[in-house]
């Protein structure tokens, strides 16, 4: 009976494509929506784990346990450094206990506890981000293997390309050394995608010759079809009618998102005015002025709202709440920045999604 209550609480939606990727690898081509990072993860640990704890449960349900033992240690570990990560961007202890206790409080929690991928894809980005405040060039390797966990890793070579154009903005010469790091950091974050799809035409298309159209693709990718055609994502398909109570659903997200960037552009507005009054008899140039206010935060900002703007335009726009929570991990940082009574409404919005989420996903109804 234990068995069946942890499954039925821990076990649902995406976390059933992730057990059965664990046991019996991509045999339906739908599958190759989910990345093999995770599953692989899954498998090996329970490769080991398995052989004392067979005498009291099935392998499917020592996967489930794993998943929830995995991912609550990574949740408590993705605070952790979550907290660093904000002191380094320069918050106060106690703003960057608050961003920490928003991360954990967060209203997509629950994705974070369960059998999804949110949590150690959330480990690698916010690792990742970790190294490059520190001021490391290594941080593009935490983003390959972000990629390997989710498709949305693609996005974190945004930071890559910023932090090297930005490098030469400021130098005013196009570095020859800038430009081999960043192919070379562009080349290592994306590959385990391109791997992937190369994987999957192996296997569908030279060995089972199933006659999906995607197969005929030059480049052998599958994820835009298969996400399409399996998944209904694409520019717009979620705009419909009946899909409205789902948009009120993210609505909340989407208005905080809004809020955040009002909030900062403001913010720079006001700085902009002040270090220009400041060194209105030097020699500064807008531009060099634009790049010292903005500098190494704005690629935060702007990361943030193009993968929101991507969520409300093609994708199932319920799930925004948890694909920013675990893509944007300075959006926890960018709350702490609010002031009453916005603070309040933010908290009240994380605790009450948090609670409400938790409870409704448990017992396999639809949520974020």
């Amino acid at each position: 009976w234990y068995q069946r209550r942890v499954r039925v609480g821990h076990g649902n939606w995406d976390a059933i494509y992730f057990n059965h990727l664990a046991q019996h690898g991509y045999d339906y081509e739908n599958f190759g929506a989910f990345f093999p990072l995770y599953p692989a993860v899954l498998a090996a640990l329970a490769s080991v784990l398995y052989v004392p704890l067979q005498l009291f449960m099935s392998y499917s349900s020592c996967i489930v346990l794993i998943s929830i033992l995995l991912n609550n240690g990574l949740f408590y570990i993705n605070s952790l450094m979550l907290f660093k990560l904000a002191r380094l961007f320069g918050l106060s202890e106690t703003k960057s206990y608050q961003a920490a206790l928003l991360y954990t409080l967060n209203p997509a929690s629950i994705f974070l506890s369960v059998g999804y991928t949110e949590s150690l894809f959330s480990f690698f980005v916010i690792l990742g981000l970790l190294v490059r405040e520190a001021d490391s060039q290594l941080y593009f390797l935490c983003f390959s293997l972000a990629t390997g966990v989710r498709s949305n890793g693609l996005s974190l070579v945004f930071f890559i390309l910023y932090d090297h154009i930005l490098t030469m903005i400021k130098s005013g010469n196009i570095l020859i050394v800038n430009l081999v790091c960043m192919v070379v950091q562009t080349f290592v974050s994306t590959a385990p995608f391109f791997w992937f799809q190369s994987h999957l035409y192996n296997l569908y298309c030279n060995d089972r010759g199933n006659g999906s159209s995607w197969c005929d693709n030059e480049l052998g990718v599958s994820y835009g079809y298969i996400q399409a055609e399996y998944w209904g994502v694409g520019l717009f398909k979620y705009w419909e009618a009946k899909q409205i109570p789902n948009f009120l659903l993210a609505a909340p997200m989407f208005a905080l998102v809004v809020a955040i960037m009002i909030n900062w552009a403001v913010g720079q507005v006001k700085n902009f005015k002040d270090l220009h009054s400041n060194y209105a008899h030097t020699d500064y140039s807008n531009v060099s002025m634009l790049l010292y206010v903005c500098n190494f935060q704005l690629a935060g900002y702007v990361h943030l709202g193009a993968l929101t703007a991507l969520a409300l335009l093609t994708m199932h726009v319920q799930v925004v709440t948890r694909f920013l929570v675990a893509n944007c991990p300075f959006l926890f940082l960018y709350c702490t920045k609010f002031e009453r009574p916005v603070s309040r409404i933010v908290l009240c919005y994380f605790v009450v999604y948090c609670v409400v989420g938790t409870v409704v996903h448990s017992t396999f109804y639809p949520w974020t």
